[in-house]
């Protein structure tokens, strides 16, 4: 086949060897945090996920996101001291690959693959619920498909104009949740302490009832989830300056700004809601503060923000998924023929553009899924994806001591911490038979990676999956 202008056509790599530079060295650590953040969308996990926290759990939002903060700055350390090792474009399927074994790279791989895509598609679908305040009538399956085909034409752009225009619609969305955290502390209703007793509604009597530790710990996760994102910042390492450095300050950043900027608002809803009762039995109880304390007008506005917002996370995360298959694809995590045209970089642009399209395209079909399936087919996945970095964090450390860049605080206690929450996500969702179909997809989802991997690509070696070395220090700058 012929392969197309410009393919990176890497030969098996001696030790040490590292990649040629393709993709355009273009983001400061600023426009890292930028795409990346965007990604997370903060507003959006507020509204939607906090939202749907508030009415199950109550006032243990509080302490399942306090919780949540902690294990999720513990796993960005994990996330960190990887980035500093292997500053390589491809996400958590590089770091894995390389820390923890190809078997579990490509399982990870799989899991990225086909989660991306739907994580995509579940986005663009809620945009009509949002946009729908100013433009009645909207079909959530059409303009889900437009979204979808806009922000994959704009993901294939220069990385650095991507980092200008997600910043603008990040800028909004921040002081969307800026004006929440006012309206709460401003208007606060009961003391810090009504925090410490974890109480939910109970729609027997109407009124607050303690909520159990099982309640709290699926708060937990709730929160992990909401959290999710801030390791994006490792797929736009090669396009990073200094990026043994710059990666893992972005993932650090981004986490402590997350979890800041959910945390709080969340909090000063809690503390300044006329009525917790009502805030709990309320069907969208984030919307239902801001009305009360703001006004119908404000509320549109906050909105059409969150529209925005989902709208800005779905850019960025379509560019993080190009640059996964794209480093799959100069990998040979795939057969020739495809890998060949996957790793195409544009000479003007420097991005992955086929590669971003073909998961533009998957995101394109999948919105034709009912929502329910989307949602059970990437319930699990992030707890695998976690469980992997944690793991490739300690086989990291205990094999490469000597290998240069950042290196976590508290050795070895956060993949540790980490290993022991996700344990405990499991079995919450293994004795739980609402979470078997989920946790089922999951797990078929890794032991296909596995037997792709011992089947296909082992038995080929020496010409396929090629995981070169990080780009050396002299090409990053």
């Amino acid at each position: 086949m012929k392969k197309p202008p410009n393919a990176v056509d890497t030969p098996p790599a001696a030790a040490g060897q590292s990649y040629t530079p393709s993709l355009s060295r273009t983001l400061g650590v600023g426009g890292n945090v930028l795409i990346t953040l965007s990604s997370i969308s903060p507003a959006s996990s507020v509204f939607i996920l906090g939202g749907a926290a508030l009415t199950a759990f109550g006032t243990g939002v509080f302490w399942g996101f306090l919780i949540a903060g902690i294990v999720s700055i513990l796993i960005a350390f994990c996330y960190a001291e990887l980035a500093s090792a292997y500053p390589v474009a491809g996400g958590d399927y590089s770091l894995v690959s390389r820390a923890l074994g190809p078997a579990f790279g490509v399982a990870t791989f799989l899991i990225s693959l086909v989660s991306l895509p739907l994580i995509i598609a579940v986005f663009a679908l809620g945009v009509a619920d949002y946009l729908g305040v100013a433009i009645a009538g909207l079909s959530s399956q059409q303009t889900a498909l437009v979204v979808v085909v806009i922000c994959t034409v704009t993901a294939c752009f220069n990385i650095r104009a991507n980092a200008w225009l997600t910043g603008v619609f990040l800028f909004i969305e921040m002081a969307a949740l800026a004006l929440l955290a006012v309206l709460g502390l401003i208007h606060i209703e009961r003391p810090v302490t009504t925090l410490f007793d974890p109480q939910t509604l109970d729609p027997a009597t109407g009124g607050l009832a303690p909520l159990a530790i099982a309640g709290l710990m699926i708060a937990v996760t709730q929160g992990i989830f909401s959290y999710n994102g801030y390791g994006g910042a490792v797929y736009f390492a090669e396009e990073t300056k200094n990026p043994s450095r710059a990666v893992a300050k972005a993932v650090l950043w981004s986490a402590g700004i997350t979890v800041a900027s959910e945390l709080i608002p969340l909090t000063a809803i809690l503390l300044g809601a006329s009525s917790q009762e009502a805030l709990f039995g309320s069907e969208l109880p984030v919307e239902a503060f801001l009305a009360d304390r703001a006004g119908d007008a404000v509320t549109l506005f906050v909105l059409l923000a969150v529209a925005f917002a989902i709208i800005n996370a779905i850019i960025a995360i379509a560019l993080q998924a190009g640059r996964l298959l794209y480093s799959a694809a100069r990998d040979r995590a795939l057969p020739e023929p495809l890998a060949a045209r996957l790793r195409w970089v544009s000479p003007k642009g420097q991005s992955p553009v086929i590669a971003t399209s073909v998961m533009g395209l998957i995101a394109f079909l999948a919105c034709f899924v009912p929502l329910d399936v989307l949602l059970t087919a990437t319930g699990s996945t992030l707890s695998f994806s976690y469980l992997f970095i944690a793991l490739a964090a300690v086989n990291h450390r205990r094999r490469d001591r000597t290998r240069p860049g950042y290196r976590m605080p508290w050795w070895p206690l956060p993949p540790l911490v980490c290993i022991a929450a996700l344990a405990l996500v499991f079995v919450i969702s293994f004795l739980d038979p609402a979470q078997w179909l989920s946790l089922g997809i999951s797990v078929g989802f890794v032991v296909a990676g596995f037997t792709y991997y011992y089947l296909y690509l082992k038995p080929r070696s020496g010409t396929h999956l090629l995981l070169l070395d990080a780009v050396s220090e002299e090409d990053s700058r």
